[in-house]
């Protein structure tokens, strides 16, 4: 597997992100909103929802 940062405005459910802590992440959920633009993300086995800027690069693991 390899990595690639992106924005958190282009993440898509099912994307499979390495958070600052812990172990890889699957996202179910992703919805842009407000201004300043803000992500709100879930993931698979963790209860709540994370807010993050739109514009903030996160690491994302790809199968090639």
């Amino acid at each position: 597997m390899t990595t690639r940062a992106v924005p958190a405005a282009e993440l898509h459910i099912g994307d499979l992100v390495l958070p600052d802590t812990g172990d890889a992440r699957r996202i179910t959920l992703h919805r842009l909103q407000g201004a300043p633009p803000v992500v709100v993300l879930a993931y698979a086995g963790q209860p709540g929802q994370h807010e993050l800027p739109a514009a903030q690069e996160v690491i994302v693991l790809t199968a090639h």
